[in-house]
């Protein structure tokens, strides 16, 4: 039996349904919008309404109308293409898909290079994608920036490493103990450990305000840099994305990075505890503490 692999891409912190790069197929296919609904089953108007939000989320135009019919616009034909490699990519039996959060699989790729594993792909999303993923079958890795994740679906996953959250400042600031984060704002990256934090500051009776929360370190960052009265905690392996850091939750954040053999293959097994084990000098380089 052949398993028909959908995927969903995730696009500046936004999902977009595969049902969207169906229907930019079909389009560019039929020439035609009313074909192209036919084609897909749905109504011209749920089409067209599926083309519109697309276009509204993106900014950009996707389909061009004229009185010779519908076709995608150079955007969308390059987005549908970018959509169709990695589409292909994912039928490649071939290749082990890690999926998981920005820590852990930035951690797997540095090991894989250090295995010399070269027949391995990166999804980095958001830990409901990669389960989603799993359970279709497409999901050989599954990596863990936060261990509760993984405690919640009663997994075992393999323990990669140790690390620790850094308190992202802005310039000529200074924390000396936990005290000082009393009444800051804060923006949380979902589906991190960054829960650690958030349990301390609550524990220590200090008043803060989680005023945003977003799919990504790089858009938590991105939104203290330009934001002096916003701040966020970053991994201490990701140190390295900033010079604006303070270690005042350190030692009360510590968290293990680990991942999970979705399939049992032995291969990936052996993998996994190379990395677990004989990998820990790699560990330490890529800014871990060893188990």
């Amino acid at each position: 039996m052949s398993l028909n692999k959908k995927l969903n891409l995730e696009m500046d912190d936004v999902i977009y349904d595969y049902k969207l790069f169906d229907t930019l197929k079909s389009i560019k296919s039929n020439k035609s919008q009313r074909k192209a609904a036919k084609q897909l089953g749905i109504s011209h108007t749920v089409l067209n309404r599926r083309i519109i939000k697309a276009e509204e989320l993106l900014a950009q135009p996707l389909v061009r109308v004229t009185n010779r019919g519908s076709s995608l616009t150079e955007y969308a034909l390059n987005l549908l293409e970018e959509y169709e490699a990695y589409e292909q990519r994912l039928n490649d039996d071939d290749v082990w898909t890690v999926a998981g959060g920005f820590v852990s699989c930035e951690f797997i790729r540095e090991l894989a290079i250090a295995y010399q594993l070269d027949n391995i792909r990166i999804l980095q999303t958001d830990m409901g994608t990669a389960f989603d993923l799993a359970n279709k079958g497409l999901v050989d890795i599954l990596g863990f920036d936060d261990p509760v994740k993984a405690y919640i679906y009663d997994l075992e996953p393999i323990p990669l490493g140790r690390d620790s959250l850094l308190l992202l400042t802005h310039e000529h600031e200074t924390f000396n103990d936990i005290g000082d984060l009393n009444g800051l704002n804060f923006v949380e990256v979902e589906d991190s450990a960054q829960r650690l934090a958030w349990t301390t500051l609550a524990n220590n009776d200090l008043d803060f305000d989680i005023v945003s929360s977003v799919n990504s370190f790089h858009e938590a960052i991105r939104m203290v840099e330009q934001n002096e009265n916003i701040y966020t905690f970053i991994n201490k392996s990701m140190s390295y994305t900033s010079l604006n850091t303070s270690d005042v939750l350190s030692e009360h954040t510590r968290h293990i990075i680990s991942a999970l053999n979705v399939k049992n293959n032995v291969e990936v097994e052996s993998f996994l505890n190379f990395a677990s084990h004989n990998a820990q000098k790699y560990t330490v380089k890529f800014g871990f503490e060893q188990l």
